[in-house]
């Protein structure tokens, strides 16, 4: 995505007086255009000192007394009584205990989401503002200011010291949810581009990082910082210091800043206001210029009220233009995020629902509920996941008299999404399952435990509901899983107080087996090369023939063959005398962490059964070790994919084995173990191509016929595979 900010340029200087003062424009040279909507006015006297600089214009206050208005006598302030503590919005009494913390999600039903909608008014402050959806732009969310960082708080300076507080600062606010990032362009009257920057994410991050440690410093000095103006530099969504050493120069005719958005086809656009700069080379003032102009709206290319609600097509793109009644445009051409909901539900207060969804987060307060939980360490070194549920669920509350939520469309907008409800399930009639739910499964069938209010009654045409009689508020429900590969969503009907909801949850249904075919070469002692060909298969259980005990059952046990035979023939004597090699090994495997295979990361323990067959040594073998197994780390996968061919989901996992133990009194081992690395790139649901690599040494001795074999190997394999 890429955000362009265009600086549409007008003209002369910013100084330090930015609660914009409006001047005169200058004369336009042979090549402008002469100014017709914009009314030249005199320069605002300079600000008061206070206790910080305003930025944004701020509501006319009531004048002071004069001798012409004496003041008014100062009335004893009214006495309220306290007001009461608030309640939290959302606090059931539900069946929700600390061993039951997975909610089962109420369908929509009869609760519709009709076409979503662009809504916009324009009609508000004489057309100097527009709200679209209900995001605002005016003077107070949108502007740009050229003010000394010693100006943006009297006690600054003496923080960041004299060389950096003399510099000159670009701050500027815009409403966020509209643009996120991107380019920001100063463009003159003319169309000419007079200076451009990118502004990326991590430029944002690195501005708010220096806010917050201004503001942490002057909290050491005193400053009450949660009391700091909402106009002040504090609540800018970006600045850019030193602003004239980054390739910004006076300008001698008056210019516009734009914010520009691209997000493939989509893009969006948020021009300001014309300015102007004057003054001397090392103070440099920044002042607006009024214009006259008539605001209007081109909604599909088209002129449009200034005021009104329209259904946009789903799928195809929606393109708006507003010319404000200041200057100020915002235009964009996108696509409606959907709505994916997955839950609403009434809550204490009458007067709100509550809903989840995830994907697009809307323009009002939403909180995540399955938020990261990576350390530090896994963000800094790129370690998160690439495989697994990545979806981000939130929830917020919308008004019950006019439900309806809006959200930022693909690379521009916000459109409006209302629901035509029927009927509101209620959220005390939830069911609950255990805390320790399963986020997959390998089977059809699998048994979920929960609990329900005993006056909610359950069923399910799909798969079996079981009470427990002894405790009817317990049930067992045997979920319904048929389609390997991909999330499945099973339902529960349910009777509450005479009224009849659906429910439903979901699981991910995996492949518990393997078999793979693969090619080997290895390198031995002295420089021998062996090639070998592998048969391998592996199979993960659900349970223990239906006993799902979380630690010792649950996707916890796998079993593991691998077949090895040389190609090639190896020097067993001095003789001269040869012979192939060939290996067998068969595994049995427990996860520490429960959870499926080429998807829920674990780290493990392994027991191995080895037998060696090299000339006339056969030696059996146990050896024990570990392994460790999950998706490729984000920092590879970002690589790897730059490569077409591997731009897939990829699992990796590595093992150790040692083998101590002889099963045969006629073979001594010494020292033998094996160290594998292995990958996948996981082409279809059930095709794969693999490979890997590692170290294996063999060391033994065959007493009975008095020979031995020592072999130490490194080794890599290709390999292709078939999930099922």
């Amino acid at each position: 995505m890429r955000l362009a900010l265009i600086l549409l340029c007008a003209g002369s200087t910013v100084g330090l007086n930015v609660a914009f003062a409006q001047v005169e424009e200058p004369t336009s040279t042979a090549t402008d255009t002469p100014p017709t909507e914009e009314t030249p006015l005199p320069e605002a006297p300079p600000s008061p000192p206070s206790a910080e600089l305003p930025l944004a214009p701020t509501p006319t206050q009531q004048s002071s007394p004069t001798a012409e208005t004496p003041p008014a006598e100062s009335a004893e302030p009214e006495k309220l009584a306290p007001e009461p503590p608030k309640k939290p919005i959302y606090k059931y009494k539900t069946v929700r205990d600390e061993d039951h913390t997975k909610p089962v999600y109420f369908e929509s039903m009869e609760n519709l989401m009709p076409t979503m909608e662009l809504e916009y008014d324009m009609t508000q402050k004489k057309g100097n503002a527009l709200k679209i959806g209900d995001v605002t732009i005016d003077d107070q969310s949108f502007f740009f200011a050229l003010v000394p960082v010693a100006k943006f708080h009297p006690k600054l300076g003496a923080i960041v010291g004299n060389k950096e507080a003399s510099k000159t600062a670009l701050v500027f606010r815009w409403p966020e949810p509209l643009l996120q990032s991107g380019q920001l362009e100063m463009i003159s009257r003319t169309g000419s581009v007079l200076w451009k920057l990118d502004i990326s994410d991590s430029d944002r991050v690195s501005w708010n990082e220096k806010l917050a440690t201004w503001k942490m410093e002057l909290e050491k000095k005193g400053v009450k910082t949660e009391k700091l103006s909402r106009s002040s530099v504090f609540y800018t969504q970006f600045g850019i210091l030193d602003v004239f050493s980054r390739g910004l120069k006076p300008a001698n005719e008056s210019f516009r800043f734009c914010l520009t958005q691209l997000q493939g086809r989509s893009q969006s656009r948020l021009c300001s206001s014309r300015y102007v700069l004057r003054g001397s080379k090392n103070s440099q003032v920044m002042s607006k210029i009024r214009s006259t102009g008539k605001p209007r709206v081109l909604l599909q290319s088209a002129a449009a009220p200034l005021k009104q609600i329209v259904p946009v097509p789903k799928d195809g793109p929606t393109s708006f233009f507003a010319e404000l009644g200041g200057g100020e445009s915002y235009e964009f051409i996108a696509v409606p995020n959907p709505l994916n909901l997955m839950d609403l539900s009434d809550t204490r207060d009458p007067k709100k629902l509550r809903i989840v969804a995830w994907g697009t987060r809307p323009t009002i307060d939403s909180n995540i509920l399955n938020p990261d939980d990576y350390s530090a360490v896994t963000k800094a070194i790129g370690f998160e996941p690439t495989i697994g549920d990545l979806r981000k669920f939130w929830e917020a509350f919308i008004l019950a008299d006019d439900p309806k939520i809006y959200l930022p469309g693909q690379g521009g907008g916000v459109f409006a999404q209302r629901f035509d409800l029927a009927q509101v399930p209620q959220a005390a009639a939830r069911p609950y399952l255990e805390t320790l739910t399963p986020s997959g499964t390998y089977n059809d069938g699998v048994k979920l435990y929960g609990v329900r209010r005993e006056d909610v009654k359950l069923t399910s045409l799909e798969n079996l509901i079981e009470v427990d009689e002894t405790d009817p508020q317990h049930f067992t429900w045997y979920f319904k899983a048929q389609d390997r590969g991909q999330m499945n969503r099973s339902f529960l009907s349910m009777e509450y107080e005479g009224k009849e909801y659906r429910a439903f949850y979901e699981l991910f249904k995996g492949y518990p087996r393997e078999l793979s075919g693969r090619l080997s070469g290895m390198i031995g002692d002295g420089g021998t090369n062996i090639f070998m060909g592998e048969i391998a298969y592996n199979q993960w259980f659900e349970d223990i023939f239906g006993w799902t005990s979380y630690w010792l059952a649950r996707q916890r046990w796998g079993v593991s063959a691998k077949a090895f035979k040389s190609f090639t023939q190896l020097k067993i004597d001095s003789k001269g005398t040869t012979a192939g090699i060939s290996v067998v090994n068969i595994d049995a495997k427990y996860r520490f962490a429960p959870g499926l295979w080429n998807r829920d990361e674990t780290l493990g323990a392994m027991l191995d059964y080895q037998e060696i067959g090299f000339g006339g040594i056969n030696a059996p073998m146990i050896g024990a070790g570990g392994f460790w197994a999950r998706s490729m780390p984000k920092v590879f996968d970002d690589f790897l994919n730059l490569a077409s061919v591997l731009k897939y989901p990829k699992w990796v996992d590595m093992e150790f084995i040692y083998y101590p133990l002889s099963l045969s009194k006629d073979v001594a081992l010494q020292t033998n173990f094996a160290m594998n690395f292995h990958g996948k790139v996981i082409w279809t649901k059930h095709w794969f191509g693999e490979a890997g690599f590692g170290i294996k040494r063999y060391a033994i001795t065959d007493n009975k016929i008095q020979q031995r074999a020592l072999l130490t190997t490194f080794y890599g394999t290709v390999g292709v595979g078939l999930s099922f």
